[in-house]
């Protein structure tokens, strides 16, 4: 009901707007349904293909048109009555979802336009219905991953550039250009702290070899300090053992002379 009064309001719409009138050409084995604008044009973008209705037939142009600039639906059919083609023209240029059908009724393709621009995903399917391959366009231009299911074939596409690989992103390069500096600042600070562990071990190494030294001088110098006692031990016995026997040959010598004198 609802798409009946919606249907219904658009035909009343173009009865009434005398500015788009409905045209119907038989042209290259196709019978199409489509609108024209009486609108003239002034300015055209030259890099955008326009479509557009002169003496019978529909023609196209990049930049420029020579007649009425198709508009609203367009609608191509085969003899047969079959549906061929499908979308929607805003002053002769495609937008919005347009798709393609072969004779036998089976969807080829499905694509989006904005402004007389492929923006969107992009669907081609086989005469036997089966995805054929998948993507999407950003102005005109294929962008990201495109999946070619016949040839079992990924691709990206980016600035003009067609890869078999993922490129990375900018935000990516600058994760890995500040993990490698990151990767590259830890390795250094481990090497800085290996150096400076090497150095403080060779340094208590050598504070433990100076040490060692130290204690073998000490013990050398107390062995010999002991040995030079014993020896002036030793003398100061010898001195005392003969002045001992010197004052005992002194003694005995007075009192032999006192002897002889008594005598």
């Amino acid at each position: 009901m609802r798409t009946s009064f919606i249907l219904i309001a658009i035909v009343i719409c173009l009865a009434f707007n005398t500015d788009v009138q409905k045209r119907i050409v038989r042209q290259n084995g196709f019978d199409t349904e489509c609108y024209i604008s009486s609108k003239k044009l002034n300015r055209f973008d030259a890099n955008k293909t326009y479509f557009w209705f002169k003496s019978g037939g529909i023609h196209q142009s990049l930049g420029n048109v020579g007649g009425s600039v198709l508009h609203e639906s367009y609608q191509k059919y085969y003899r047969s009555n079959q549906l061929a083609e499908k979308g929607t023209f805003i002053f002769g240029l495609k937008t919005g979802v347009w798709k393609i059908w072969n004779e036998n009724g089976q969807l080829l393709l499905e694509e989006h336009w904005n402004e007389g621009l492929r923006n969107g995903k992009s669907i081609t399917y086989d005469n036997k219905g089966k995805l054929a391959a998948i993507g999407n366009y950003r102005n005109n231009t294929k962008v990201g991953r495109w999946i070619n299911y016949k040839t079992k074939d990924t691709t990206y596409h980016k600035k003009d550039s067609i890869y078999t690989e993922k490129p990375r992103s900018i935000i990516h390069e600058l994760l890995r250009k500040k993990d490698s500096l990151e990767k590259a600042g830890i390795k250094h600070e481990k090497l800085l702290k290996k150096r400076n562990d090497s150095i403080k071990k060779a340094k208590i190494k050598s504070k433990k070899r100076y040490l060692k030294r130290q204690d073998s001088i000490q013990k050398s110098q107390k062995i010999l300090d002991r040995r030079l006692e014993k020896i002036q031990d030793s003398i100061n016995r010898a001195n005392k053992k003969q002045n001992r026997a010197t004052e005992e040959n002194s003694d005995k010598g007075f009192f032999k002379k006192l002897f002889k004198k008594e005598q």
